[in-house]
């Protein structure tokens, strides 16, 4: 068996979109395509505000067309149940916050193999270990376990344990992630960024569904022109900054920020949003803990 790595989180947002609305409500707010509403039907997407800044990230999984569950890892629960209730105006539509759960996701190209089933992507299923669909962690396979109890997360652990599968930590699974191009929500892209900053076009933004909460500008910019800034892989020397990091040109002016960073074996990866002129003029880039070395964007799209 290849290397397979887990890594156990909680979802930090669990809540369930029901009655006859349901539907037709997430559909006018969600980033992402949801028709047809099948059952099983498992999709990410964004959560933007009425000027097309990126709120949320999230999973929405359908169990029928009045039935749906939204899974997001870093959205607070009250804010985004909060958000979507602003919106609600005479839809019958119900939004209930779920107690969060115990997950984890399995990377690799063996992932599978130890999983009681492997939902192509798009999908998700329900076994006694809970839900499972495909995730978007690395260059490699990856699939997420929602676990509905402690028991369930426990016989997993146990499972993996016996397979040889040790936890991986949270370093790990970052270096994979900005090494695959993904951004991070809202660390990297949050509510001061647009999605097309974090170059979201082409796996959470549909261009050809109708209008959604925030869709005006998010077409303009996509149809218009390209974003000002952007988010691009840095890396720099010594230890690991605190983020967000502001950085400068060597004249002083605001070139961007870091917005995360991890530790390699010398050194530090991270991930910066910048401003492209300053990019494009190959200036010079330092932060208060030294000289940072842009080396490629995060996404091309």
């Amino acid at each position: 068996m290849n290397a397979v790595h887990a890594y156990n989180y909680t979802v930090g947002a669990r809540l369930r979109v029901s009655d006859e609305d349901a539907a037709d409500f997430l559909q006018s707010q969600f980033s992402q395509e949801l028709r047809p509403f099948e059952a099983g039907q498992c999709t990410y997407g964004l959560w933007l505000d009425v000027k097309g800044k990126v709120i949320a990230d999230s999973w929405i999984l359908c169990e029928g067309p009045e039935a749906f569950w939204v899974l997001s890892e870093h959205a607070i629960a009250s804010e985004l149940q909060a958000k979507l209730e602003r919106h609600i105006i005479a839809d019958d539509v119900c939004i209930e916050a779920s107690p969060a759960r115990s997950a984890c996701a399995l990377i690799g190209t063996d992932a599978a193999t130890l999983l009681e089933a492997c939902p192509e992507p798009g999908r998700f299923v329900r076994t006694q270990d809970g839900v499972i669909f495909a995730g978007r962690r690395a260059r490699q396979p990856s699939y997420e376990v929602i676990f509905e109890t402690a028991a369930a997360a426990a016989a997993f652990a146990a499972r993996l344990h016996a397979a040889g599968v040790a936890a991986t930590d949270l370093a790990w699974l970052q270096q994979q992630r900005i090494a695959a191009g993904i951004p991070l929500v809202p660390q990297e892209i949050g509510p001061t960024e647009l999605p097309g900053e974090g170059g979201f076009e082409a796996d959470a933004l549909s261009f050809t569904k109708g209008c959604f909460l925030g869709q005006e500008v998010v077409a303009r910019m996509h149809n218009l022109g390209q974003a000002r800034r952007a988010l691009y892989r840095v890396q720099g020397e010594g230890e690991v900054p605190d983020c967000p990091v502001l950085l400068r040109t060597a004249g002083g002016k605001s070139a961007g920020e870091l917005r995360t960073a991890v530790a390699l074996d010398s050194g530090w990866l991270g991930v910066a949003l910048l401003k492209l002129h300053h990019v494009q003029a190959a200036s010079p880039i330092a932060a208060e803990c030294g000289d940072v070395t842009v080396l490629n964007p995060l996404r091309v799209v």
